[in-house]
């Protein structure tokens, strides 16, 4: 959804918006109900919002899929990019790192609400805070039961306290 700039009225632009946005390449959009505010200063935008969605995630460990809640709400600032003719020709100086940049006219607030919701996503999701995951040898979820896999595996750093451990059973 774009907003021209200079469509917003001196007093602000509140709305309320259902925005279908992608989070995951390979999904389909989730639905961001969005309340947002818009308020014009000459060539300058900010804008204030909450948005509220229910994101479906893989868990990192199960691998099985769930639905996470995100709840937030957001600030950003824009300003004209400005006339320059490529990007390497931008400098961005650190009372800029927070403001956002457009070009033209219009501002895409779906761009903002999917760069929100993703900064809001945790970077390793889990469907529980106890989960158990996968078992690394029959890939069994552990959650719903428990593995018949033998651990029979000794890490080659320890293998010769195995030699140490049997010769102990010998003088037993």
């Amino acid at each position: 959804m774009r907003i021209n700039i200079f469509e917003i009225p001196e007093e602000g632009l509140e709305q309320d918006i259902d925005l279908p946005v992608i989070i995951n390449n390979d999904r389909k959009p989730d639905n961001v109900f969005v309340r947002i505010k818009l308020l014009r200063f000459g060539t300058k935008i900010l804008v204030q919002g909450s948005a509220k969605t229910t994101v479906s995630l893989q868990c990192s460990r199960c691998l099985n899929d769930f639905p996470c809640p995100v709840d937030l709400e957001f600030r950003e600032e824009y300003t004209p990019l400005g006339d320059t003719d490529t990007e390497r020709d931008q400098e961005l100086y650190d009372d800029e790192m927070g403001v956002g940049f457009y070009e033209g006219d219009e501002i895409d607030i779906a761009e903002l609400v999917k760069e929100q919701v993703l900064l809001a996503v945790p970077m390793k999701p889990l469907c529980k805070n106890e989960c158990k995951g996968i078992c690394s040898k029959c890939g069994a979820d552990l959650n719903e039961h428990s593995c018949t896999c033998k651990d029979d595996h000794i890490d080659p750093r320890l293998a010769p306290l195995e030699k140490y451990k049997e010769l102990l059973n010998r003088k037993e």
